[in-house]
């Protein structure tokens, strides 16, 4: 490269520093904005280039500050895409006591509209400093005029003050002529205090010579409490009373432990067009811990039942044993006659709403071979179903059953309600039981 295109280079790369500086530096911009005009009565020292902050955010600019007759017209370069409604409050603002000052707007209420661009908008005068000041401290100055003159009619903070003071003085008279009235009596009772002090002490002693005694085999008291037999009949006594005393809180806490619900189950096959009743009763005799014995598809087997849709065994037997454990429900046992088992899942058990909703899985049966309606069933049975609490006693659901023969599909309404009085009833009985067995200790 030549002397002169270094030259050249040079130059050319300072004129672009310098039109970068200008532009950083300068009043230019390349956002598109709008203007808008505000009048002012004083403006209290607001200068050019100086930020508009709606709500306490920077939108624009200050372009201009002009006179117009009385009044001071202010003009704003608001950023285009910022709207400002028409009734927004527009004020002087400053960021401190000596700090600088900005064009405020207080936001308004977007029913109102928007202000359209190039509009005039009357402003709200801020008050200056000087005059602020000037008038805190005449008002100061009046305050204290009112405490210190006796001729001018203080106002209400001052006969306030004043009467506080007067009432402070006439409480602190009351209390010296009351103190210099109960001396004698304060004496008195100081005296008797004194005495009292003296018999506690004396007291004291005495109960320390007891204790001494006590410790010693002299005396009828002190020979029975060192006598071992003694010592071993009273170790053996509280032993009988602790051991009492948790059996009686365990068999308390069983009794208040109790809770038993009674459950029905509704279900409508809808091939069939028949409905299906399951009864029973769930006793719980702890947390996490049940049992529940019923009867299920309870009906008639008299009834006329549809040829080839009907297959449901009637009048069985439920008994299960069941643990749940946050989420899950287990439980084995009988189901309808037969050996099985069964788990509810309640997938969202932590949200409120999605704890109400609960999937349901059973098998049982698993030696089948009978023929029903003139059909042989040689499967074990396995149902499904989803079932939704509308409340705590009652839910609605779907179910299919007998997945692995016929495929039923059933709609499902479950009540369930809890029977206080029967737990206490069997809350009594396991207080008997434990009773009796106490006694066949003995």
């Amino acid at each position: 490269m030549t002397t002169e295109s270094k030259v050249g280079a040079f130059v050319m790369a300072g004129m672009v520093l310098i039109a970068v500086a200008i532009f950083l530096l300068g009043d230019f911009t390349l956002e598109k904005r709008y203007l808008l005009h505000v009048n002012f009565g004083d403006v209290s020292g607001l200068s050019k280039n100086v930020p508009v902050k709606l709500s306490g955010v920077e939108v624009g600019q200050v372009k201009d500050i002009t006179l117009s007759g009385n009044r001071v017209k202010v003009t704003a370069s608001v950023r285009t895409g910022v709207e400002i409604y028409k009734d927004s409050v527009f004020t002087v603002g400053i960021t401190g006591i000596i700090g600088s000052k900005y064009l405020e707007i207080a936001q308004g209420h977007p029913a109102a509209g928007a202000i359209p661009a190039d509009s005039t908008i009357e402003g709200v005068d801020p008050m200056p400093l000087d005059k602020a000041m000037r008038d805190a401290l005449k008002s100061l100055d009046e305050l204290l005029a009112s405490f210190n003159s006796t001729t001018a009619k203080p106002g209400t903070l001052a006969r306030n003050l004043n009467d506080t003071v007067a009432n402070m003085r006439d409480l602190t008279a009351n209390l010296n002529e009351l103190i210099e009235t109960s001396r004698p009596n304060l004496s008195k009772a100081l005296a008797r205090t004194d005495s009292i002090s003296e018999k506690l002490d004396d007291l004291l002693a005495k109960s320390n010579q007891v204790m001494a005694s006590l410790s010693t085999d002299k005396g009828a008291v002190g020979a029975l409490m060192n006598d071992p037999k003694v010592k071993e009949d009273v170790k053996e006594t509280v032993s009988s009373i602790k051991e009492a005393a948790g059996t009686a809180k365990d068999v308390l806490g069983r009794m208040t432990q109790f809770r038993i619900f009674w459950n029905l189950d509704w279900r409508y096959e809808h091939v069939a067009r028949a409905a299906r009743l399951d009864a029973g009763i769930n006793i719980s005799p702890r947390e996490g811990r049940y049992y529940y014995v019923g009867g299920a598809n309870i009906g008639n087997e008299n009834d006329a039942r549809p040829s080839n849709k009907d297959y449901a065994k009637l009048n069985t037997v439920d008994a299960l044993l069941g643990w749940e454990r946050g989420p899950f429900d287990f439980a084995i046992g009988v189901l309808r006659s037969g050996g099985g088992g069964r788990v509810t899942v309640t997938p969202f058990y932590d949200h409120p709403v999605g704890k109400k909703f609960s999937l349901t899985a059973q098998a049982y049966d698993f030696s089948r071979d009978r023929v029903s309606e003139s059909r042989r069933f040689n499967h074990p049975i396995y149902d499904v179903g989803l079932m939704a609490r509308i409340s705590r006693f009652f839910g609605i659901g779907a179910r299919a059953e007998d997945l692995a023969e016929i495929k039923r599909y059933q709609t499902w309404a479950n009540v369930m309600f809890e029977d206080k009085d029967l737990a206490y009833l069997f809350g009594v009985v396991s207080f008997g039981a434990a009773g009796t067995k106490g006694r066949s200790k003995k």
